[in-house]
């Protein structure tokens, strides 16, 4: 299986978004309505739903976060993975419970080099749907969070990171851990650090909420196109294409399509 086989055979349509069937008023490209978002999430939060207690869990991290440093000081990390599709949403609810969601937010996206596509329009159409303010910055991770320090005013205090448990050196994290040694100084915020992969899927399946088409065609963590591919657990019995990512039944799998590190 190459990259080339995967870009041949995922055609970028939709703005970059999946094409099953969502939330019809998620389906506009101009930006949401923050206070419908604010009703569904909150609702869900408080429904006999499994996946409710961490929902609530996560709003509240979110909304200790903005009480804690505030709108200007606080920013977000997007990358259109599915996992910051979920913060990001959440995030969302949050602002517009505390009435704070007039002003853009603030958010960085770190690029790779030979990106699919696809993220890059869903990127975009996000930003415009959830009003971002969106700074595209080259990697590597570290230097690239330096200058989104340096450029921003005020500096940003607090980011929120769509990092999970089961991700590279996620173990041992809380909700808020500062930065380590020699990176720049701020407090990472990890809201949906408990998170499954099942209940990322679960929560943007429930709430039918538009995520990155490469999704439906096998990948289940994204990447560059050198680095990133179906994964081969989710190959149809036919030998013809990929089930879609959220029918991985053991996320233990779930990186199996990258060569590397994952960010999404």
């Amino acid at each position: 299986m190459t990259a080339n086989y995967s870009i041949q055979t995922t055609k970028l349509n939709n703005d970059g978004c999946t094409t099953r069937q969502v939330d019809p008023v998620l389906e506009t490209k101009d930006k949401y309505d923050f206070g419908y978002i604010e009703r569904t999430v909150y609702e869900f939060a408080d429904s006999d739903d499994t996946l409710g207690p961490q929902v609530k869990e996560a709003l509240s991290v979110i909304e200790q976060t903005y009480k804690t440093y505030g709108l200007d000081a606080t920013a977000l990390s997007f990358n259109g993975g599915k996992d910051c599709t979920v913060l990001l949403h959440l995030v969302v609810a949050v602002l517009s419970r505390l009435h704070k969601d007039r002003q853009h937010l603030r958010t960085v996206f770190v690029t790779c080099p030979n990106p699919f596509p696809h993220v890059d329009a869903f990127v975009n159409v996000c930003t415009r749907r959830y009003h971002l303010d969106c700074i595209a910055i080259p990697g590597p991770m570290r230097p690239a969070l330096q200058e989104f320090l340096s450029c921003s005013s005020p500096s940003p205090k607090a980011i929120f990171v769509g990092i999970r448990r089961n991700d590279p050196y996620a173990e041992t994290l809380t909700h808020f851990n500062k930065t380590d040694k020699g990176w720049p100084d701020f407090m990472r915020v990890h809201p949906i650090i408990d998170w499954t992969y099942k209940d990322i899927w679960g929560f943007l399946l429930k709430l039918r909420i538009p995520y990155c088409s490469l999704y439906d065609y096998g990948y289940t963590s994204l990447g560059s196109m050198e680095n990133t591919h179906p994964n081969p657990q989710l190959r149809n019995e036919s030998g013809d294409g990929f089930k879609p990512a959220y029918m991985l039944q053991d996320e233990t799998y779930e990186r199996c399509g990258r060569v590397g590190s994952s960010v999404s």
